[in-house]
């Protein structure tokens, strides 16, 4: 019976020492597998050198964007400069005419200066006004109330 328990004791740390074996062999396989990840497209394959190659690798990519950033905001400035707001509101100035053949037409950029085109059409005669706008506000002729109404309405 003794033989019988120290069979059964040593069997167990056996089955245990199995278990730990499988469970680190599992173990190394992975990590063998990260390692290999880590080092591919490194000649001598030392951690060392892969993790230098990651790093430089990551400066370059911080560099170029950094590089990307800056060439964006460059391309956001110089689109503001561009026709970004083009508005067109038809009206009826006056009573006694039909028809919507009035009109304002806005012309702006992303600063809000550009021109404002008006036409007053009447029975008589129609009659076109162009003024400059910068920053919203008309240069050489102050804005009527209808074109201000307009530009502000497009800028919020």
């Amino acid at each position: 019976m003794q033989i019988t328990l120290e069979l059964i004791v040593v069997a167990g740390i056996a089955s245990l020492a199995l278990l730990l074996d499988i469970f680190l062999l599992i173990s190394l396989i992975r990590l063998r597998r990260h390692y290999n990840v880590l080092t591919k497209g490194v000649e001598k394959k030392t951690l060392m050198q892969a993790l230098e190659g990651i790093q430089k690798t990551l400066s370059q990519h911080e560099r170029t964007q950094a590089v990307i950033k800056h060439e964006l905001h460059t391309l956001q400035d110089d689109t503001r400069l561009h026709l970004q707001n083009l508005i067109l509101k038809r009206f009826n100035p006056f009573n006694d005419t039909g028809g919507d053949q009035s009109f304002i037409l806005g012309m702006l950029d992303g600063n809000q200066t550009g021109v404002v085109i008006t036409s007053l059409h009447s029975r008589e005669n129609t009659r076109f006004y162009v003024k400059s706008v910068k920053g919203g506000v008309g240069i050489d002729h102050p804005l009527s109330a209808e074109e201000q109404k307009l530009i502000n309405r497009k800028a919020k």
